[in-house]
């Protein structure tokens, strides 16, 4: 009888030594999430798996998983959440050649890039005396795309509560070469009315343009409040402009104009300090635009007066420049009246009308509530 106690307790110590030395070999974890790029309030899928690839079973297995704190979880599990990251923590048996996977849904409920890191294993030994550990290096983002702010519903033309808001209305309605005349159908705008005919044949003409003129927008986000910009980061006006800088962006893509974007703001995963997008048009520049908007991160990569001076250097690469910023500060006047100079069209969307009387007459301007919408 004692040997066969001694036999047990030497079998069951060497088992015991076998499962910590061999408890996280072969043992391996995955994740996959079931999309990259969302909208807020989408929910979407993380699925994990595990799997014990040895005929040894694991008695004790602790994954410990760390994800944003920003999004929200449905976790039937222990959670420990920080500021930043939630640290999700299992605890499964895992016997010889098994796999268990198991899918957890998410739901994200504000804008930005929210990146997945690094997971840790916790094996325990037989006779759960001793744990080992292995760090398994992940690094997997989403991006939450912003909401879209219907135009008309949002924004006001500036002392005019009742006028047309309309990217239609926003578009070269004078494009360069005019090729003639013809007869007003009551739906064209009044600055188009070409007198001197209209008086020789005594109806309305109407001046006819080159059709050929190719229209192109830049939408132009600006994210300081103040200066320095750190000195009050508003973060919900950002967040207001950049859900009108989509709602604009919405409605170029559907009346089928080409536009790009630019901001002064840092975007994830660009390594540039100039951001900008050229114009285009189609499901494929949609995506990369409105995605790009999911990426902007408040913080500054260059002044916007930087950014509009650029551009003006630049010349007459687009026809009409959209502006969205929280306010116009004094520094940008200059600055966005040169630029006006340079296209047929200049258009700009502020938070409040600070400064407007200062911009140039030929500017639209429109004021954004900045409740509402966001």
């Amino acid at each position: 009888m004692v040997y066969v106690l001694l036999f047990l307790l030497l079998l069951g110590w060497v088992l015991n030594a076998f499962s910590k030395k061999y408890g996280l070999q072969n043992v391996t974890y995955q994740r996959k999430i079931s999309q990259t790029v969302v909208e807020i309030d989408e929910e979407f899928e993380i699925t994990t798996i595990l799997e014990n690839r040895k005929f040894l079973p694991v008695t004790f297995l602790q994954v410990v998983e760390k994800f944003p704190a920003m999004l929200t979880y449905k976790f039937k599990a222990d959670v420990l959440s920080t500021v930043e990251y939630v640290f999700h923590k299992t605890t499964v048996l895992l016997k010889p050649y098994e796999r268990v996977s198991r899918v957890y849904t998410v739901v994200a409920q504000q804008r930005g890039k929210y990146t997945f890191k690094d997971v840790t294993l916790i094996g325990g030994d037989l006779l759960g005396l001793d744990t080992s550990e292995k760090e398994v290096e992940f690094s997997q983002e989403i991006v939450v795309l912003p909401k879209s702010l219907p135009l008309a519903e949002n924004i006001r033309p500036y002392g005019d509560y009742y006028g047309d808001i309309s990217v239609q209305r926003w578009i070269i309605d004078d494009p360069i070469l005019m090729i003639g005349v013809r007869e007003y159908t009551g739906l064209e705008p009044e600055r188009t009315i070409h007198w001197p005919s209209s008086l020789k044949t005594g109806r309305l003409m109407v001046k006819k343009f080159d059709d050929i003129t190719e229209n192109s927008v830049m939408v132009l986000i600006n994210i300081e409040s103040a200066k320095p910009f750190w000195f009050n980061i508003e973060n919900g006006k950002i967040e207001k402009c950049i859900s009108l800088a989509r709602g604009v962006v919405d409605e170029f893509e559907r009346v089928g104009i080409p536009y790009g974007l630019g901001t002064d703001a840092h975007v994830s995963g660009s390594s540039s300090n100039l951001n900008l997008k050229n114009p285009g048009i189609g499901a494929y520049h949609y995506a990369e635009i409105v995605e790009s908007l999911g990426r902007v991160i408040n913080s500054l990569s260059l002044s916007f007066e930087d950014l509009l001076w650029y551009l003006t250097r630049r010349g007459g690469v687009y026809t009409t420049y959209v502006l969205i910023t929280p306010t116009v500060l004094e520094p940008y006047i200059d600055g966005i009246n040169k630029l006006s100079e340079k296209v047929t069209k200049t258009v700009i969307v502020s938070l409040n009308e600070e400064n407007f009387e200062y911009l140039a007459g030929n500017i639209d301007k429109y004021c954004a509530s900045v409740h509402g919408g966001t």
